[in-house]
């Protein structure tokens, strides 16, 4: 008789690492060196990656996890000896579980995946992958998760296995959003044509974005590819998914009300990364947030007014709202 172990019924599994967990509840309040964000150095070890979902059961035989998704969906998972790990699951939502062994099947057990932001992914050969969904606004609702994701190039500094683009084929994307291309930077597609758009439209970052209107245009251009629902899921990165997808995200998330702390946080998370540390009490972020904040007495308010002024309608923006905030 298969008899499931863990997780057990009604467990809440943390998804995230202690370190993470220990940055989340006490961020650092220490400046940090500009960097050059065109020219990154890998200056430690990458700790980017969540925990997995371990499940186990007994006798300990290879058979088959059945995964129940909230949206129906039901994903099978190969178990060797009584356990398999599983990564990539949304946080603060209610999955079923039961094995599978031939004909025997288990009973299902329920299990719950803690509410804590940023959700972090594991895909094989890029880092620093990461959910923009899962966040509060300040009048308590969530930004949806599964809709746009952040990460690293998947290219030429790292290279994406096989393995990351089945985990990337699994999240459904329909857009490869590439914001590299700044002066000779390489840029080129990476996934697969027939399932995935690669786009291509290059940033800058940080006070530079505010130093000539194509800049903004550009960023403008970027963000109304938000206003088509038929675009998601799409994934966003830069070399790094640090400098400019950071800036680039912080200004839509500010847009959509999410609280300025989870604003500061998910720029900050990327200090896990291997191209180095990031604060938002850097000379460099520090100048990019003052100049946004000419544009507004509110970060919210100063966010709106940058898309405005990128080329956006305030019905697009309301159309990116509708698509990005659960009702």
């Amino acid at each position: 008789m298969l008899q499931l172990l863990s997780p057990s019924e009604n467990e809440t599994i943390t998804l995230q690492k202690p370190e993470h967990l220990d940055y989340i509840r006490e961020p650092k309040n220490t400046a940090v060196a500009d960097v050059d964000w065109l020219r990154l150095k890998e200056t430690q070890q990458d700790l980017s990656s969540p925990n997995p979902v371990r499940f186990r059961f007994s006798p300990a035989i290879d058979a088959t996890v059945l995964l129940y998704h909230p949206n129906g969906d039901v994903t099978r998972h190969p178990a060797v000896g009584g356990a398999v790990d599983v990564f990539n699951l949304q946080i603060g939502t209610t999955y079923y579980w039961q094995v599978e062994a031939g004909d025997d099947r288990s009973a299902r057990a329920c299990f719950h995946t803690a509410d804590i932001a940023p959700r972090l992914l594991n895909i094989e050969g890029i880092t620093n992958v990461r959910d923009f969904g899962g966040f509060t606004t300040k009048d308590g609702k969530k930004i949806r998760q599964g809709l746009l994701y952040r990460s690293s190039e998947m290219d030429t500094h790292v290279n994406i296995t096989q393995t990351g683009k089945q985990a990337l084929k699994a999240l459904h994307i329909r857009t490869d959003l590439d914001i590299r291309g700044c002066h000779d930077e390489y840029r080129a597609p990476n996934l697969e044509s027939s399932l995935t758009e690669w786009v291509n439209i290059p940033l800058v970052a940080y006070e530079k974005i505010f130093t000539d209107k194509a800049y903004m245009a550009a960023y403008g251009k970027a963000y109304a590819l938000l206003t088509d629902a038929t675009r998601f899921p799409m994934i966003v990165h830069c070399w790094g998914g640090i400098d400019r997808t950071g800036c680039w995200l912080f200004i839509l998330g500010g847009m959509l009300g999410v609280h300025e702390d989870q604003l500061f946080l998910d720029y900050e998370f990327s200090s896990f990364c291997k191209w180095g540390q990031r604060s938002r009490h850097s000379d460099q972020f520090s100048a990019f947030l003052a100049q946004l904040m000419t544009l507004g007495d509110t970060v919210e308010v100063a966010c709106r007014h940058f898309m405005l002024a990128a080329g956006l309608t305030s019905e697009q923006i309301e159309q990116i709202k509708n698509i990005f905030i659960e009702k």
